[in-house]
């Protein structure tokens, strides 16, 4: 009988690990992209997530960067990265930001005066999940494009398909 508990507990247990990371079936070009927060807990060949802290988040180095192909922004980091200090670098960057989980879309993060606690959340919400900013560095446009998620069990479609925006851009 132990030994019967004990399988079915390894077995539990190799689930509940197989859940947790599941396999995104995207099959681009191979992207780098920095993360500002938690990790996406996902497999994908053609997908690198490399931590960057918000320091190191700075506007030279995130004008001229060649090293990512993205910046994820994750909910945990949102107010800081919110910050009046860092909108010049959401506006003058050539990367895309992709602001991931946020019902508050990209506006919090690119306008002076505003914080992601103090953008009122009824007037941004448009039922969007993520949010992909890219701002034209002559100033003269800005794109975003908003992702919708209906069931978390669609979680790895939604990555796939931010990741082949992220490609075309």
């Amino acid at each position: 009988m132990k030994r019967i508990i004990f399988i079915v507990s390894l077995w539990s247990l190799f689930l509940l690990g197989a859940c947790s990371n599941e396999e995104v079936k995207y099959d681009g070009a191979f992207l780098r992209i920095a993360v500002v927060g938690d990790i996406p807990e996902l497999i994908s060949e053609k997908i690198y997530f490399e931590s960057i802290s918000l320091s190191e988040f700075s506007e030279k180095k995130m004008e001229n960067s060649t090293d990512f192909d993205a910046v994820m922004i994750t909910p945990v980091m949102f107010e800081k990265a919110s910050n009046d200090d860092l909108v010049q670098v959401y506006n003058s960057s050539e990367l895309p930001f992709i602001f991931f989980d946020s019902t508050k879309r990209h506006f919090p993060f690119i306008r002076e005066g505003v914080t992601y606690e103090t953008a009122d959340w009824g007037s941004l919400d448009n039922g969007s999940h993520t949010t992909i900013y890219l701002s034209n560095v002559d100033g003269s446009r800005e794109d975003a494009w908003h992702f919708y998620l209906k069931d978390e069990k669609e979680l790895n479609k939604l990555y796939k398909e931010i990741f082949q925006k992220v490609e075309t851009l």
